[in-house]
């Protein structure tokens, strides 16, 4: 943010505490390679208190675009809440944690549906003819690309990034291009819960009956569903 506003000219040299030879120069001239560690260096309270009264003088409110809010956290959400005073802010989120649920009162929510089919065809074909990237089966490729983004334009992004880095891109590293947009999940969570339903049901009606087998078989079925529970949330945690 400080990198766009220095460029922009909402955010003076002087305020970032950059050395004398900057403070003259106009903001398009400033590389941001030259500046890049001393600006990273500074803390997250001397950063914000050059980036809020530089949005609250600009005279008219600044539109922020942001990525990703999904993992902003209580200590980061103070700064957000201050730069919501003095620009318009757009971003983006794949879950609406609690924990920030402050800066989504103050947000309007919008559903994003994900990009169709003929869209990210169209994206990729472009993007192949101004790259000029080598691909022994664009079609394969196009179609692999479809399938693994799930029409998200970040994962489209990202794949496109990653096949740049390549000299040509032959029918095995289509195959292997992953990405955890085109990641599919089944929730097993109803058939669990009616199979620990079916094996405390079990020792019940064993224990009305008098069926010592079907007793037992429940007793043994409720420890081995208790032991398989502890290893499926354990392997969630992480």
């Amino acid at each position: 943010m400080a990198r766009q506003m220095l460029a922009l000219g909402l955010l003076s040299a002087q305020e970032l505490d950059l050395p004398a030879q900057f403070h003259n120069m106009p903001p398009a001239q400033i590389e941001w390679k030259a500046i890049r560690n001393r600006v990273n260096r500074m803390s997250m309270r001397d950063l914000t208190q050059a980036i809020i009264p530089a949005l609250a003088r600009s005279e008219e409110r600044p539109l922020i675009a942001v990525d990703d809010l999904t993992s902003l956290t209580p200590t980061q959400m103070a700064f957000w809440l201050a730069i919501f005073e003095h620009a318009q802010v757009v971003g983006c989120a794949s879950e609406k944690k609690a924990r920030v649920r402050k800066l989504w009162w103050k947000m309007k929510e919008i559903a994003v549906k994900p990009l169709p089919p003929e869209t990210i065809r169209e994206v990729v074909k472009r993007y192949i003819e101004t790259q000029g990237v080598l691909i022994e089966s664009p079609d394969q490729y196009i179609s692999h690309v479809v399938k693994q983004s799930g029409g998200i334009p970040q994962a489209i992004y990202d794949m496109l990034d990653e096949s740049s880095k390549e000299r040509i891109i032959d029918k095995r590293k289509v195959r292997e291009m992953r990405h955890e947009a085109g990641v599919q999940y089944l929730d097993f969570t109803p058939m669990v819960m009616i199979l620990g339903a079916l094996i405390v049901s079990m020792r019940y009606i064993g224990m009305g009956t008098g069926d010592k087998t079907l007793y037992i078989m429940g007793g043994m079925g409720a420890a081995l569903f208790l032991t398989f529970r502890f290893f499926i949330f354990k392997g969630v945690g992480r």
